[in-house]
Formats: structure tokens, C-alpha cells, sequence
């Protein structure tokens, strides 16, 4: 059968280095890797991987393996030759390695793994439905631990199990989000949230990568829930000052996630890299970021 090439989506197809494959976070979307495809520099190719049922007619997949699996086959069909670099946040930080693993067990090279403020999971039940709405809900508003005090007004009757489609024509009533994300549209895109965090809550992270690889921290994320160091014992850590899990594609924050990426990938050909030990400076911004190696 052949691969669904679809999901694949081309956010810069200039340039001569090797291509940059980032990997959606639990939306489902590619495009939250735009402004980083637009600042990486202009002969750094980027493609975004975009989840099934996001904007299409297939139906979200709630198996993070099979997902990898399915994203595996699809890059090699796309690019059958490595090395491959692969880049992913929060959700997509997950399946990026699961990638790894795959291409690395088929005698692929993966040239560099790129974690961005990716979560480590741990099997557990899957929190009642009001709380994963509240969650969609904080997601799509650009928002990380903080609900606001609109956002918890709006929930503070509802029930446990409460159903999705009142909580969606509640939320378009309210205006909390662009007119654009109606009812219908998000309901469609909870769907893909939903299966994504089921999939996040029910696997076991299992092996690990000793390539060369990178986690790129937001300062205010809690770390302590973010320890790939079994998993990854040779990544660089690196930490984006005054950032959060949404700020850091913005802003300041943007620039010098771009430029420990770029430098992450310059060091895959032994290129200099970075300052002092311990530092490196974010690109244009100036801004000095924590590194730990090998933790």
C-alpha cells in the first residue's frame, strides 16, 4: 500500500543541507514549526509531519508506535536515503525518538535527534474528560499551566464527564478563541488532541539512543517531568531563558531556540560549536543558554 506522502508538508524546500523533519506536537498540526523554518536560515530545508485526521479525512491514530511506525515509513518513502535529522516538540519530542529507534534498528542513520520542551511520560489512567477539554482548550489558546480565570468560569458547573460538543459551543459563544475555531472545527480537532493524550498516557517508553542528540528546555517548564537522561545519555541540555511551553517559538525566545538547533546541527560535521563550555549564545538575540552535557 502506499504511504500517505500527505503528511508530510514542506515549510521550506530551499537549500542544499540535509533536510530537517519535525515532528507535530499533540495538535496534530506542522505548522507550529513555521517560524522556526522561517529564521533557521535560508539553506536549512524543513518538513512538518502532520497527523492523520488533522485537516483530513483520516481518523486519528491513538497507538504513539504505530504512529512512529507509520511516520518512519512514510520519511524513507519521501527521502529513502539518511542521514536524517528529526526534530520534535512536547508529543512530538516522543515520537521523534520512537522514529529514531525505528530507522536507527533498520540500519538508518539519523545524523541528529532535536528535542524541544518534551515531556517523558509514565503509563497512567487517562484524566476525566473535563480536564482533557480544559487542557484542549488552554492548548489551542497558546497557554501552558495557566487557566484563565475566563477559561475556569466557563468550566465551574460543568461535570466530570462532561460532553464535548456543549463544552465547544460555550467556548465559540465566550470569544476566547479566533471566530475562526468555531464549534465544528474544534470539535474536529479534539478528536486528533484527544488521541494524541491517549496515546501519551498509555505508552512505556522503552530502549534508548546514544547518537547525537539535544533537548532544548523552556526555562519556566517543570524539568523534573522532562529527564530523558536514560533514553538520551549523550544529549546536550539546553535551557531558553524566560520561555514557557508555548513562548519559546516566539519572540526573543524563537531566535535563540534557532540558533542552539542550528548549532546542534553544525556539530553533526565536527564544526565549531557554541562559546564557553557550559554556554551557548542564541542566534541574533544574544541571550546566554544553560547547557548541561550528558545529563
Amino acid at each position: 500500500m502506499a504511504e500517505d506522502l500527505d503528511r508530510i508538508v514542506p515549510l521550506r524546500t530551499e537549500g542544499d543541507r540535509t533536510p530537517l523533519f519535525c515532528v507535530h506536537a499533540v495538535s496534530g498540526s506542522a505548522y507550529s514549526y513555521a517560524g522556526l523554518s522561517r529564521v533557521l536560515g535560508d539553506d536549512q530545508p524543513v518538513y512538518g509531519f502532520e497527523a492523520p485526521g488533522f485537516d483530513n479525512d483520516r481518523t486519528p491514530v491513538r497507538s504513539l508506535p504505530d504512529l512512529a511506525a507509520e511516520y518512519t515509513r512514510i520519511l524513507r518513502a519521501f527521502r529513502p536515503e539518511g542521514p536524517y535529522r528529526l526534530l520534535g516538540w512536547s508529543l512530538g519530542g516522543l515520537l521523534a525518538f520512537e522514529m529514531t529507534k525505528l530507522l536507527t534498528a533498520q540500519g538508518a542513520a539519523v545524523s541528529s535527534l532535536i528535542l524541544v520542551d518534551a515531556g517523558l511520560p509514565v503509563p497512567m489512567p487517562l484524566p476525566p474528560e473535563r480536564d482533557i477539554l480544559i487542557r484542549f482548550i488552554r492548548d489551542m489558546m497558546g497557554l501552558s499551566e495557566e487557566v484563565p480565570a475566563e477559561l475556569t468560569a466557563l468550566f465551574a458547573d460543568w461535570p466530570q464527564d462532561v460532553d464535548p460538543q456543549t463544552v465547544f459551543e460555550a467556548v465559540e459563544k465566550s470569544g476566547l478563541l479566533p471566530e475562526e475555531l468555531d464549534a465544528f472545527v474544534l470539535e474536529d480537532q479534539y478528536d486528533v488532541f484527544r488521541a494524541h493524550l491517549e496515546g501519551f498516557y498509555s505508552i512505556d517508553v522503552t530502549g534508548r539512543h546514544d547518537g547525537h542528540s539535544a533537548h532544548i528546555l523552556a526555562e519556566r517548564s517543570p524539568a523534573e517531568d522532562m529527564d530523558w537522561s536514560r533514553q538520551l545519555p549523550a544529549a546536550e541540555l539546553y535551557t531558553v531563558p524566560g520561555s514557557t511551553h508555548h513562548s519559546i517559538w516566539g519572540g526573543d525566545s524563537l531566535l535563540t531556540l534557532s540558533g542552539i538547533v542550528r548549532r546542534t546541527l553544525d556539530t553533526e560535521s565536527g564544526q565549531a560549536f557554541g562559546s564557553e563550555s557550559g554556554q551557548a549564545v542564541g542566534s541574533e538575540s544574544g541571550q546566554a543558554v544553560d547547557t548541561e552535557s550528558g545529563r
